[in-house]
C-alpha cells in the first residue's frame, strides 16, 4: 500500500467512508470490522486503533455526515447564516461528500434498526426542528401549524431520496442520480421545489 501523502485521504477517513458504504448497503447488523478492513486494505488492528469497535465506527459515520448538516441547519434558523439557495447548495455539498449516509438513514428506518431511536434523539429530531424554524420563518404563514411537519418530511424525502433512490432511478427513470449530470439536475429541481414548498403554492 503506498504511504500516505498529505494529498491522500487518511486511514480513518477511508474507514469512515467505506464502513459507511457498506453499512448503506446491508445494514449495521449485516456488516463486519472484518469485511470493513478488508475493504479498505487494512488489518483488523487497523480499525481498532481508530475506533474503539463496530458501533463506534457506525457513530462516526453517523457524526461525520449528520454533525455539518445539523450545524447548518442551526446557523440558519438563527438567521446568522446561509438561507434560500445558498443553505440548499451547502447541505447538498455536504451531502455529496457522504453520499450513501441517506441510504444508511433510510435502512435504519425501514428495519427499525436498533439505533434509530438514538439517532432520532441526537440527530433527526434536532434537525426536524431546525428545519421547522426556518420553513416557520421562511413560509410567512403559507403552511398551518400541522402543515409544516408533512413539508418537512417532503423536504426530507426531495433531497435524501435523490441518493438512495438511485436504482429505482435507473430502472424506471432512465437516469443516474449520482453522476456529474444527476448532481447537478437535482441541484436545479431542487431550487425551484423549495420555493414551490416555502410559497405553499
Amino acid at each position: 500500500m503506498p504511504p500516505e501523502t498529505e494529498a491522500s485521504p487518511s486511514t480513518a477517513a477511508r474507514i469512515l467512508a467505506v464502513a459507511e458504504e457498506l453499512f448503506a448497503e446491508r445494514g449495521y447488523a449485516a456488516v463486519s470490522i472484518r469485511e470493513i478492513a478488508g475493504r479498505v486494505g487494512v488489518n483488523q488492528g487497523s480499525i481498532y486503533n481508530h475506533f474503539a469497535g463496530k458501533q463506534a465506527l457506525y457513530e462516526a459515520v453517523l457524526e461525520r455526515g449528520l454533525r455539518p448538516l445539523l450545524e447548518l441547519l442551526a446557523v440558519s434558523a438563527a438567521a446568522e447564516g446561509p438561507a434560500g439557495d445558498e443553505l440548499l447548495d451547502a447541505l447538498l455539498d455536504r451531502l455529496w461528500q457522504t453520499p450513501h449516509l441517506p441510504k444508511l438513514l433510510q435502512r435504519e428506518v425501514l428495519d427499525d434498526g436498533e439505533f434509530l431511536e438514538a439517532l432520532a434523539d441526537r440527530w433527526l429530531r434536532p434537525m426536524f426542528e431546525q428545519g421547522r424554524q426556518t420553513l416557520i420563518a421562511a413560509a410567512e404563514g403559507a403552511w398551518s401549524p400541522a402543515e409544516v411537519p408533512l413539508v418537512i418530511l417532503a423536504a426530507y424525502h426531495l433531497v435524501f431520496g435523490h441518493f438512495f433512490s438511485t436504482a429505482l432511478a435507473r430502472r424506471v427513470a432512465g437516469f443516474d442520480p449520482l453522476s456529474a449530470e444527476g448532481r447537478e439536475a437535482h441541484r436545479r429541481f431542487l431550487r425551484r421545489a423549495a420555493r414551490l414548498l416555502v410559497r405553499g403554492a
